[in-house]
């Protein structure tokens, strides 16, 4: 089927097929990076764990400077827009460089969150849970918005060894997937608050 991909590897006797791309994709990431977010990506009908990384840096120019390696860069402009705009995060003056590890490239909108919380652990210097991953889509609003095939997303989280999920507070999460727990958010703000491990109340935004 064309909505299916193969990892292979290049090796001394030919090309290889990578028998676990999320693990293999994941192996040299550090535990407590700043600015690292794993995300549970679908991939035709695999799932596949990549690695999100995020710079922030205040701009030595007038006009800051947005960079996108392996994601859509109106996606990140929406992405800055909506942390600056609903969640408080004055990225006006940060040059701000988003990047998926690995070669792979990420188009579906699950990867938002990943994105969104990438981008302010660098901006606050804080390391998030590197047992936890996210996925969810933010809505101009800072709403999260759900993803599709999220137990299958799930079930390849938890064969890594990965211990919690933040998802869209719209998903139904009556069925729990083994060996991971889900942590809903309804919106980007209170998604922020949890990786923070602070609490939050929903409050109209100002603007």
């Amino acid at each position: 089927s064309t909505n299916e991909v193969g990892i292979f590897e290049m090796k001394s006797q030919g090309l290889v097929e990578v028998e676990n791309p999320s693990l293999a994709f994941l192996s040299q990431r550090g535990s407590e990076t700043i600015g690292s977010v794993v995300v549970p990506t679908m991939e035709g009908s695999r799932p596949l764990l990549v690695e999100v990384q995020a710079l922030t840096n205040t701009t030595s120019f007038g006009q800051p400077r947005r960079t996108v390696n392996g994601m859509d860069f109106g996606r990140l402009l929406l992405i800055v827009a909506v942390l600056s705009k609903r969640a408080g995060l004055r990225l006006g003056n940060q040059d701000i460089i988003a990047s998926v590890t690995g070669g792979l490239r990420v188009g579906e909108p699950a990867a938002d969150l990943g994105i969104a919380l990438a981008i302010a652990s660098s901006f606050r210097g804080a390391v998030i849970d590197p047992h936890m991953v996210a996925v969810g889509e933010v809505g101009l609003s800072g709403e999260l918005r759900s993803v599709s095939q999220l137990e299958r997303r799930l079930a390849e989280a938890a064969r890594l060894g990965f211990k919690r999920c933040l998802v869209p507070g719209t998903h139904d999460i009556t069925s729990q997937t083994p060996g991971i727990k889900i942590i809903p958010a309804a919106t980007l703000r209170e998604a922020l608050a949890v990786v923070s491990g602070k609490k939050t109340k929903v409050k109209k935004d100002d603007g």
